[in-house]
């Protein structure tokens, strides 16, 4: 086992919420990690047509490695790791991927084929199928600390609707922490 790293935010899913809600936090100077085994769906899209800013279209997977690099540049870690478990501790989270071990203070579910975790945490699934996670206006699921953002929270299945919601859901969790209203502008 690696020695085991501290991050403030750990988020399971390397797809549009888990991306969007990583750029947020990491440019509010959140340290953050996402741990992403490349299972979104956007990933098998030849071609997205309806999410801003590409009028010509632009590869799903292209789409996800462009948010990647955007995140990465803003301090945000990514490991090509999925996360085998993960355990509530008193003082946060601890998860194992790939013989890494990290702790967290928050834990994030982006990914909707990540039920497992959802489950590890005691978490129950509902909605259709029973394949979704209840969470509040904030994305805070029943378990303290325990957030969830895009498709695995019941919203609809669309690219642009996943990366508001993380982004929505990161920046009340950096309001969060800070004790502070929060406003994310470029200038």
């Amino acid at each position: 086992m690696i020695a085991r790293e501290r991050f403030d935010v750990i988020i399971a899913g390397g797809g549009a919420a888990g991306l969007s809600c990583a750029l947020f936090l990491a440019r509010a100077g959140v340290n953050v990690a996402v741990f992403d085994g490349a299972q979104s769906s956007l990933r098998r899209v030849a071609k997205v047509h309806n999410y801003l800013g590409f009028p010509e279209g632009v590869g799903g997977a292209e789409l996800l490695d462009l948010g990647r690099r955007q995140v990465e540049r803003f301090g945000a870690r990514c490991f090509d790791d999925q996360i085998a478990a993960v355990r509530k501790t008193s003082d946060g989270f601890e998860i194992d991927a790939s013989g890494r071990s990290c702790t967290c203070t928050h834990f994030i579910i982006a990914s909707n084929k990540r039920t497992d975790l959802a489950l590890q945490l005691g978490l129950t699934l509902g909605g259709f199928g029973n394949k979704f996670v209840s969470v509040d206006a904030v994305g805070q699921t029943p378990v303290a600390g325990c957030l969830a953002v895009g498709r695995i929270t019941g919203l609809p299945s669309q690219a642009i609707i996943s990366a508001g919601h993380g982004a929505q859901v990161a920046i009340g969790l950096i309001q969060k922490i800070r004790g502070a209203y929060y406003v994310d502008h470029d200038t």
